[in-house]
């Protein structure tokens, strides 16, 4: 479908470092073994109080009915998507200056940035694409059509595959990144809102939903299905309660969390079952994770607040305030730093945790990856 290219940014001294990479870290290090290499540089590491998150600003999100964000770490700038007005806008991460406004059209819903190649996906749930957007000149690259509703993105760690979750078809979409073809569409449960990849395992998780594009509720919408990467095949479904949105893996745990938005809790899995359940508030929808710190997120749309869990423990250590209706939420891999949409308000809550250096007195988290597509 053709467009008109959006005018290109001043280069700044941050994106020609992005661009050609100066001094930069290298992002597949910080992102899966950050804490091992200062474990076995240093004999302390920085370490976050899990009681210590707080909210640490308030942006204004650029536009209104933003839902969801994405953070690239090496231009240190918060992508939102804007439901109603078929917008991304580009925020600073450190000030909430708005920096651009790239209109792709649609409905737009989840947005997950590929680290490595500096490149934004957002899923279109009304018009079945998965928009490619250049984080660098914020100019869209490529339209993936999946067809359907679209609404949960993973993306590999490499960025070569990505999943949709289809809550159109009922399906995961499995798709090329590379080229954008689709390689498989794997049927689950009722209309899955989340998805997520487990690269520990190879494992894709599905939250199946119940809940349709017009809204019409599925009871059967209360189970996760496990897939096998490496083969498109259904692994094991796993009840769960009802209407999980979300769902995320935590490989330094080997634990899967998903939230219930028709239990306000959020379970957490292990072994094909359920393992415990957390009471969350109202309506919780988005789910984010620190692995540093292991620091869980959970957006609590109806109860306009952000409930924190230390998944050491899996207990709740805070509950802070958002703006309306928060819903998508996402964290800095490299600071840690939590950033949440609120789409009723139009405002993007900024929560962070105290850091302090502790001794290192036992082994790092569990951070190995399997040999499927990575």
């Amino acid at each position: 479908m053709p467009f008109t290219p959006l005018t290109a940014r001043r280069w700044t001294p941050r994106r020609l470092v992005a661009r050609y990479g100066a001094p930069v870290v290298v992002v597949a290090g910080l992102l899966l073994s950050s804490n091992v290499a200062v474990a076995a540089a240093r004999p302390s590491v920085r370490v976050a109080r899990p009681d210590s998150a707080r909210v640490v600003a308030t942006y204004g999100a650029g536009a209104s009915t933003p839902h969801y964000i994405g953070a690239d770490i090496r231009l240190h700038e918060l992508f939102v998507s804007h439901l109603a007005l078929g917008t991304v806008t580009v925020l600073n991460a450190s000030t909430g200056q708005l920096l651009h406004t790239i209109p792709l059209g649609g409905v737009l819903h989840t947005v997950v940035v590929d680290q490595v190649a500096q490149l934004v996906y957002v899923a279109d749930i009304a018009r079945g694409y998965v928009d490619v957007v250049n984080a660098v000149s914020d100019r869209l690259v490529r339209r993936i059509d999946v067809g359907g509703h679209p609404h949960g993105l993973a993306l590999s760690p490499s960025g070569r595959r990505l999943w949709v979750s289809n809550i159109g078809t009922s399906q995961i979409d499995v798709v090329d990144a590379g080229s954008g073809r689709v390689l498989a569409r794997v049927s689950v449960g009722p209309n899955p809102w989340g998805v997520a990849f487990d690269p520990a395992t190879d494992t894709v998780w599905s939250a199946n939903t119940g809940v349709g594009p017009t809204g019409v509720v599925n009871p059967a919408g209360d189970t996760l299905t496990a897939i096998n990467a490496r083969t498109n095949r259904v692994l094991r479904t796993v009840t769960v309660g009802p209407h999980p949105w979300w769902v995320l893996a935590d490989i330094g745990t080997g634990s899967v969390y998903a939230d219930l938005a028709g239990a306000n809790q959020v379970v957490v899995v292990r072994g094909w079952s359920v393992a415990q359940r957390i009471a969350v508030g109202v309506s919780p929808h988005g789910l984010a994770l620190d692995r540093r710190s292991g620091l869980l997120l959970v957006d609590d749309s109806g109860s306009n607040q952000v409930t924190v869990i230390d998944t050491a423990t899996n207990r709740v250590v805070r509950t802070l305030p958002t703006g309306a209706q928060p819903q998508g939420v996402a964290v800095d891999a490299g600071s840690g730093t939590a950033y949440i949409a609120n789409q009723g308000s139009a405002t993007v809550t900024v929560v962070a945790a105290r850091w302090s250096h502790a001794a290192v007195t036992g082994g790092p988290r569990r951070l190995g990856l399997s040999a499927g597509p990575r």
